[in-house]
């Protein structure tokens, strides 16, 4: 300043800010940051759905795969034993016990995180992997059908994956969801007096079974980690849960493996869906519709006659 340099700097900034260049320089200096502000929310954001996608077949999948596994081995823990008390020694059913626990505790953290339409169809893996793995393991029979079965349900569930970033539904009314319960036990009651074949009221007891405890989790886990302390819907998932594993164990121990597990993974299937549209207002584009008919169709060309 002594030498006179930094009061003529200080005039040429002050006199480019009076010119209206030093502003300009500002602006076009802001408007930069705020760009590369924008392209990296941009990025954040495309790994942020990058990520959820992954979790979302990791969870999927692996709940699949280990509930196909657990089946089998309960299957052969079942055939190997005759009383309850043997049965709680025998170290394939407890394996698979084990197994499925782990699985439908996946399953369950799905549902929580993603629309339940969305997560259902890829449980239809569940028979699909058990034939495969009954005409390995157990030597049931593979046919034609089967194979096109599988190839269903895989069909669908490849679409199914473009869904998976779709709107989240929300619970509206708790009317709803308890006039759909009732509706969906009517109609098995009705059925069942109709079809009054053991393997048959078993497999349809636990599809509906293992549907509404779905859709009761589903609509505990919108109210957050901790929902209200006295909560009907609470009790409803823990008494449709372990009636609809009482049936599986029936049916798997008086019928046929590849008959109760399809046909209960099917009507497992249509129950949340329609739930997932009718309770919590899921999307259900056309596209949607087709995808979950391919899997339907898939699971029901798996029952024998």
């Amino acid at each position: 300043m002594q030498s006179g340099k930094g009061i003529t700097i200080l005039r040429l900034f002050t006199s480019e800010m009076q010119s209206g260049k030093g502003i300009t320089i500002l602006r076009l200096f802001t408007s930069e940051m705020q760009s590369g502000k924008g392209i990296l929310n941009s990025q954040f954001s495309i790994l942020n759905s990058g990520c959820r996608l992954a979790m979302f077949f990791i969870l999927t999948l692996s709940s699949a795969v280990g509930l196909a596994f657990g089946n089998i081995l309960m299957s052969i823990g079942l055939r190997a034993v005759d009383s309850v008390k043997s049965l709680t020694k025998n170290r394939f059913w407890l394996g698979g016990l084990s197994l499925s626990i782990v699985a439908t505790l996946l399953y369950y953290v799905a549902v929580a995180k993603y629309n339940i339409s969305l997560v259902q169809p890829f449980m239809a893996l569940n028979p699909a992997l058990t034939a495969l793995l009954g005409w390995r393991i157990l030597g049931e029979t593979m046919t034609r059908r089967i194979a096109f079965a599988i190839t269903l349900i895989f069909c669908g569930l490849l679409l199914e994956g473009f869904f998976a970033g779709e709107a989240s539904g929300e619970l509206h009314s708790q009317e709803m969801l308890w006039s759909y319960t009732w509706a969906a036990l009517a109609l098995l009651a009705t059925i069942c007096l109709i079809f009054r074949k053991t393997e048959i009221i078993d497999s349809l007891c636990a599809g509906v079974g293992f549907g509404l405890s779905a859709i009761f989790y589903k609509s505990i886990s919108l109210d957050g980690l901790f929902p209200p302390p006295v909560d009907f819907r609470i009790l409803a998932f823990v008494v449709f849960y372990i009636a609809a594993f009482i049936f599986s164990q029936l049916g798997l121990r008086r019928g046929r493996a590849l008959f109760v597990i399809p046909l209960s993974a099917a009507i497992g299937l249509i129950v949340p869906v329609l739930g997932g549209f009718a309770i919590f207002g899921e999307p259900f584009p056309f596209q949607k519709i087709i995808v979950i008919s391919l899997v339907f169709a898939g699971s029901i060309l798996f029952v024998r006659d």
